[in-house]
C-alpha cells in the first residue's frame, strides 16, 4: 500500500480487510491474486503525477494487471466458478488494486477472462494494459483493419518495439498483415526480429532515427510507445508518414506531475495538430474493456507471444518500480503475490 505520494520508499506492506461481495456486487467476483503486472502508470500514480486525474483515498493499493483464481462469485455472475484460473485488468486506478492477496473485480467494467491452458499466470499478468494499449492504437483507432487482406502493403513504424506496449504493437501489426519496421536498441535486435517478427530494424543508438529514414511519405502508421521525444517524432512524421496516415502515441511527451497547465497544453497540442495537418494524430487516453476479447482470443490461439522478463516477489515492489521507471526493461515486470 501507499499512505501518501512519493518515491518507491512510500510503498509498504500492510494488513487490510479482505474485500467481500456485497448484495450490490451481483456481477462481481473476488480473485485470489497469484501475480500482478507492473506498469509505468503504477509509479506515476505512486508519485502523485496523475493526482489531478486520479483521486486516491489512502491507504491505497496500486496495480492494474493481474492473474489468479476465482475465490467468490456474485449471484448474477455466469461463466465463472470458484477455483477458475483468470487474468485481466482493472478498469482503472481506484486505490483498490491488485498488489494484494485478494481483489474485487466487476465482470462488467473490469477485464476478467479465463486463463488458457497454454498460458502461464506469470505471463498473463503482464498482458492487460500493454496489449490493450497496442490494440487500441492499431485497431480501435482504425490504423489497421481486422481483415488482414485489407492491410497488405501497409507499412507500420513502431518506436520502442522491445518495451511492454511495443512487443504487442509489433506482433498485432504483423498478425494483421502489415509490414513492420521496429525501432529499438541494437542489443534487442534479435529479440525484436526473431521473436516478435519485425520485418525491418532500426537501432536508435547508432544515430538519430530521423537520419536513418530517407524515403518520404513511406509509412501508413507510426506508433510511438516511448513518448519522451514525441515532439521530435511528430516532426519526423511530417516527412516519413503519408498524408492521411496515422501517428499514435501511448505515452505523453510531458514528464512529471500532470497540472491544469500541462493538461491544457496536451489537449491544445492535440487540437492544433488535428486542425492544421492532414496526418492524423491520436493519443491513447483510455482502454475500453470491450476491446479486449480479440486480444484474449489471439492469446488463447497462441498467435500472440507473451514475454515476462522479470519476476519478483511482492516484497520487492520497490525494486520493481525503480526498474519500471528506468524504461530499460525488455518485456514485462511481474510481481509474485
Amino acid at each position: 500500500v501507499i499512505k501518501k505520494y512519493g518515491g518507491p520508499e512510500v510503498l509498504e506492506e500492510a494488513s487490510l480487510p479482505a474485500p467481500t461481495l456485497l448484495p450490490s456486487d451481483a456481477s462481481s467476483v473476488i480473485v485470489k491474486v497469484s501475480h500482478a503486472g507492473v506498469n509505468p502508470v503504477d509509479y506515476k500514480v505512486r508519485q502523485g503525477d496523475v493526482s489531478l486525474i486520479v483521486n486516491l483515498q489512502f491507504p491505497a493499493i496500486l496495480g492494474i494487471d493481474y492473474a489468479g483464481t476465482i475465490a467468490a462469485v456474485g449471484s448474477a455472475v455466469t461463466g465463472f466458478k470458484v477455483g477458475d484460473a483468470v487474468y485481466g485488468k482493472t478498469a482503472g486506478v481506484d486505490g483498490k488494486g491488485v498488489y494484494a492477496e485478494y481483489v474485487k473485480l466487476s465482470t462488467v467494467t473490469d477485464v476478467v477472462v479465463p486463463l488458457p491452458k497454454n498460458v502461464l499466470p506469470e505471463q498473463a499478468a503482464g498482458v492487460g494494459v500493454t496489449a490493450s494499449t497496442a490494440y487500441v492504437g492499431l485497431v480501435t483507432y482504425n490504423a489497421l483493419s481486422l481483415n488482414a487482406e485489407e492491410n497488405k502493403g501497409k507499412k507500420v513504424l513502431v518506436i520502442g518495439a522491445s518495451g511492454g506496449v511495443g512487443i504487442f504493437t509489433v506482433q498485432i501489426a504483423k498478425l494483421l498483415g502489415a509490414h513492420v519496421t521496429a525501432v529499438a536498441s541494437a542489443k534487442n535486435k534479435d529479440f525484436v526480429v526473431s521473436q516478435l517478427g519485425a520485418d525491418a530494424f532500426v537501432d536508435y543508438t547508432a544515430k538519430p532515427i530521423a537520419e536513418q529514414f530517407t524515403e518520404k511519405n513511406y509509412f501508413d502508421v507510426i506508433y510511438d510507445t516511448v513518448g519522451g521525444d514525441e515532439g521530435k517524432n511528430w516532426e519526423l512524421a511530417q516527412t516519413i508518414l503519408k498524408p492521411n496516415g496515422l501517428f499514435v502515441t501511448s505515452a505523453a511527451s510531458h514528464h512529471g506531475p500532470v497540472t491544469v497547465g500541462s493538461m491544457a497544453g496536451i489537449v491544445g497540442s492535440m487540437a492544433w495538430r488535428g486542425l492544421t495537418n492532414s496526418r492524423k494524430y491520436k493519443f491513447i487516453f483510455s482502454l475500453p474493456v470491450d476491446q479486449f476479447p480479440n486480444v484474449a482470443k489471439w492469446i488463447e490461439e497462441g498467435k500472440l507471444k507473451l514475454f515476462t522478463t522479470v519476476t519478483l516477489p511482492l516484497a520487492d515492489v520497490k525494486k520493481a518500480h525503480e526498474m519500471s521507471a528506468s524504461g530499460r526493461t525488455v518485456g514485462k515486470i511481474v510481481l509474485v503475490v
